[in-house]
């Protein structure tokens, strides 16, 4: 008896501490987006989907915060909904990173190194070309 109450109150705690850790990767990944926001190369929707993810966990106020977001509500809401990406957000996303693939093609020199941008820009890309559209 005393071992169940132990169990129960532990279990609480610790989904305190979850949640508390899941709203700080949220956090985090709210600031990495809107850091994504400005630095060019720098992806701001996946960290936002991210903070979506972690906040589904945590805290409902801040997951309907980023659903309800002026910008970023209407992406968020299709990759929720359908996990569907707008086409002209596909084009833009694809479009950068082409942009600074080509640009890295010729700031790196190693072989290797050119060889891994260029694979996991077409993974990203295919990624993204292969989701449903909005």
């Amino acid at each position: 008896m005393a071992l169940d109450r132990a169990i129960v109150q532990n279990e609480k705690a610790g989904s305190r501490t979850v949640k508390v850790h899941f709203l700080a990767l949220g956090m985090l990944c709210v600031a990495i987006g809107y850091v994504g926001v400005i630095v060019p190369g720098l992806p701001s929707t996946v960290f936002f989907i991210g903070a979506l993810w972690a906040f589904k966990r945590s805290s409902p106020r801040f997951e309907s915060w980023l659903l309800n977001h002026r910008i970023f509500g209407p992406t968020l809401r299709d990759w929720e909904e359908r996990h569907a990406i707008a086409p002209r957000t596909k084009v833009i996303a694809i479009g950068t990173m082409l942009v600074f693939v080509t640009a890295s093609m010729f700031m790196i020199h190693t072989l290797w190194v050119k060889a891994l941008v260029l694979a996991l820009a077409a993974f990203g890309a295919g990624y993204i070309a292969t989701r449903n559209s909005a």
